[in-house]
């Protein structure tokens, strides 16, 4: 299954770039995190595990590896979760309104019971990537240092 989002925001590839290379934003980006492993700039190779709410007082621990990345144009993470992977790909595009980020979430199931889930994933990965984009564009748009 893929979905795809598109959003262009009002800042550079380097400052859209510099805020999602770095895990310690994250939890201002996803009201969902609890935990990320290590918090350092990403890096090609790179790799931990993050964990995240799941509803019901339950959470879910992932597994992620930065499979590509091009500064301030393109990072590609594996996750892998129980029954299933998530390639994600966000690529940054200078436009003359601003940055185009396009995100495209392309998830597999790995087991029985990741096909079920998978199969009801749809609405909710684009609900999260909606979800994403806002709180993206508004912590750029509220002057950190890092949209400076």
């Amino acid at each position: 299954m893929i979905v795809e989002g598109q959003i262009t925001i009002a800042r550079t590839p380097q400052q859209i770039f510099d805020v999602l290379a770095d895990p310690s934003v994250w939890f201002e980006l996803d009201s969902a995190l609890v935990d990320i492993q290590p918090r350092e700039t990403l890096v090609l190779g790179a790799s931990g595990t993050m964990r995240r709410r799941a509803g019901m007082g339950l959470t879910a621990t992932t597994a992620w590896k930065v499979t590509a990345l091009e500064p301030f144009s393109r990072i590609e993470m594996l996750i892998t979760g129980f029954g299933y992977t998530l390639r994600e790909t966000i690529s940054l595009s200078a436009g003359a309104s601003g940055t185009e980020v396009t995100v495209v979430d392309t998830l597999v199931p790995t087991s029985l019971i990741g096909r079920a889930m998978v199969g009801m994933s749809r609405g909710i990965i684009r609900r999260d990537l909606e979800a994403r984009f806002e709180t993206l564009t508004t912590y750029l748009e509220a002057g950190t240092d890092r949209a400076g």
